[in-house]
C-alpha cells in the first residue's frame, strides 16, 4: 500500500450549480438525490463522501445491491479512483479509501435481505446509497439505525435513485416515500417542491409528516422537553428530495454528446425513467419489446460473433423451461437472434442436449448463470468442467428482469436486431411481446439478455446507462 501525503487532505471536488450543489450542501438527516440518468447523482454522492475526510474517526460507507454493480468497468471503484487521485485505496478486494486523518471510504453490498444484519453493532457517520430503489425498505430502515456517530460529525443519510413505479415489489417503497415530491398525475418531480425539507417520525408503522419538526414534536412527543431529550418520546427525521436532470450535468454532455441520444433509444417505459425522470412509468406487455422491428432473415451473414446463454432448469415435463439462445453480432453492432434450444428437461438429459448443442454451434462463446450461493457456485464448476474444449464460462446473474433486458430491448426497438426463419419464431416472438406479463414464460428472454451482454461486454457496441 502507497501511504498518502499527510501534508493535506484533497478538497471536495466543486459541484455543478444547481441540485449537485444542493444535494452537497443539504442539511436534512436523509436526502435523496433522484430522476433522470446521467444527472452526476452517483459523482455527487462520491463527492460528498469526501467533505469530513479531515476529522478524525469520521467514516462513510456506501452501499450497492451486488458487489458487481461496485467492481464493474466504470462503477463506483473506478469512479471514485477518478475523484480521490491523492490516496491509494487498500486495494480493490477490500474496497476502502483510507486516509491520513484515520478517515475510511468502504463501499459494500447487501445482496441478500439479511446482509443487513452483518452491521450489527456498527457506527457509520455518513451512510450511502447508490440507487436506493435496489434496496428494500428494511434493509435501509434497518442501516439507518447503524447510522451515527462519534466523531463530532451530525450522523447523515445521502442517496440517489432513478425512478421506479409505486408496486415494484423491492424499490416501489422509494417511490412512495418521497410522493410528496412528484406530481401523481403525471410521475414527474414538483419543481418548486424540490430540495424542501420535510419531518417524519413512525407511528404503528406509518410514517406521519409534517413541514416542522416542532409540530411533530407537539403532537405526538413531550413538549416540555428539549428536542435532543433522552426523555423526548418524538425524534423526527428530516428527509428531501431533489431531482436530476441530465442538463444540470454539462460535464457529461460535453464529454459524451450522444448520451441523450442513447437513453431517448431505450424501450418506451425505460426511456420515461431514465430519459424524463417519470415515477409512474411501468413495464407493460406490448410496450417493453417492438417485436414488429425484427426483420426475420433467410440466412445469417457469414461473420458474426457468437455467444449461446443458457438459461436454466432441471423439471421433466413440467416447471421452468431450459433455454439455449444463440446470438450472433457483426462488425456494424447488428445482432441476430440464431437459434433457440428450448425443453423441460430432467437434469441429465438437460446435460446431453447442452454438450450436443455446443458440439454443433462450433465457434461459439458459452454462457451459464451461475447462483452466487455455495450449492451453485458448485453446479456452475461441474458444468463448465462437462464443456472443457468449449469457450464457456459462468457468470453470477443479479437485477430484475426487465433491467437485464433493457440493453437487448434497446437494440430491438431502433430495429438493430434481426431473426433466423425457423419454427421457433412464432412463439418467441408472442413471449418478446408479452414480457414481462406474470405467468407468461421469459426464459428466452433472460437467455438472450444474457448472451448480449456478454457479445457487448467485450466490444463496447452499446453504451451502458
Amino acid at each position: 500500500m502507497t501511504e498518502p501525503d499527510e501534508k493535506e487532505p484533497p478538497r471536495p471536488p466543486l459541484a455543478h450549480p444547481g441540485p449537485q450543489t444542493q444535494f452537497m450542501e443539504s442539511d436534512s438527516d436523509i436526502a435523496i438525490y433522484g430522476g433522470q440518468a446521467g444527472g452526476g447523482k452517483t459523482w455527487a454522492l462520491l463527492a460528498e463522501a469526501l467533505r469530513h475526510i479531515d476529522k478524525p474517526q469520521f467514516g462513510a460507507v456506501i452501499f450497492r445491491r451486488t458487489s458487481p454493480q461496485i467492481t464493474n468497468e466504470g462503477g463506483l471503484w473506478d469512479e471514485s479512483a477518478t475523484l480521490y487521485p491523492q490516496y491509494k485505496g487498500v486495494s480493490k478486494h477490500t474496497l476502502d479509501w483510507r486516509f491520513p486523518k484515520g478517515t475510511n471510504i468502504g463501499f459494500r453490498h447487501l445482496q441478500y435481505e439479511n446482509d443487513k444484519l452483518a452491521w450489527q453493532g456498527a457506527q457509520i457517520a455518513m451512510l450511502g446509497f447508490d440507487e436506493l430503489t435496489h434496496f428494500t425498505e428494511s434493509q435501509f430502515f434497518y442501516l439507518l439505525s447503524r447510522n451515527r456517530s462519534i466523531c463530532g460529525i451530525k450522523p447523515y443519510v445521502r442517496a440517489t435513485t432513478n425512478p421506479t413505479p409505486a408496486d415494484d415489489p423491492v424499490g416501489g417503497w422509494v417511490n412512495r416515500l418521497i410522493t410528496w415530491w412528484i406530481d401523481r398525475s403525471t410521475g414527474l418531480a414538483i419543481p418548486e417542491r424540490s430540495g424542501r425539507q420535510r419531518w417524519f417520525i413512525r407511528r404503528q408503522g406509518e410514517l406521519i409528516w409534517s413541514d416542522s419538526k416542532r409540530d411533530l414534536i407537539e403532537r405526538y412527543g413531550r413538549p416540555d422537553l428539549p428536542e435532543n431529550h433522552e426523555d423526548q418520546t418524538a425524534q423526527p427525521k428530516s428527509l428531501t428530495f431533489i431531482a436530476a436532470k441530465l442538463s444540470d450535468n454539462p460535464t457529461l454532455l460535453k464529454q459524451d454528446p450522444s448520451y441523450r441520444a442513447n437513453l431517448l433509444a431505450l424501450p418506451d417505459v425505460e426511456r420515461q425513467r431514465l430519459a424524463e425522470g417519470n415515477w409512474n412509468a411501468k413495464v407493460q406487455a406490448g410496450l417493453f419489446f417492438k417485436v414488429a422491428k425484427i426483420e426475420i432473415v433467410a440466412a445469417l451473414p457469414a461473420a458474426l460473433r457468437y455467444c449461446r446463454a443458457w438459461d436454466l432448469a432441471a423439471t421433466d415435463g413440467a416447471g421452468d423451461w431450459t433455454v439455449g439462445a444463440k446470438l450472433g453480432v457483426d462488425t456494424d453492432g447488428v445482432f441476430y437472434i440464431a437459434d433457440i434450444q428450448r425443453g423441460q428437461w430432467e437434469s441429465s438429459y438437460r446435460d446431453r442436449v447442452i454438450r450436443q448443442t455446443s458440439a454443433l454451434d462450433g465457434q461459439c462463446q458459452i454462457r451459464l448463470p451461475q447462483d452466487p450461493a455455495a450449492a451453485g457456485k458448485s453446479e456452475a464448476r461441474r458444468l463448465v468442467v462437462m464443456l472443457a474444449g468449449h469457450d464457456v464460462k459462468s457468470v453470477v446473474v443479479s437485477g430484475d428482469k426487465p433491467t437485464r433486458a433493457t440493453g437487448l430491448a434497446s437494440q430491438t426497438n431502433v430495429g438493430n436486431v434481426k431473426m433466423l426463419a425457423a419454427p421457433w419464431n412464432h412463439g418467441l416472438l408472442q413471449r418478446l411481446d408479452a414480457f414481462p406479463t406474470r405467468g407468461v414464460s421469459d426464459d428466452e428472454i433472460d437467455a438472450l439478455a444474457d448472451a448480449f451482454h456478454e457479445l457487448t461486454s467485450k466490444k463496447k457496441l452499446v453504451v451502458g446507462i
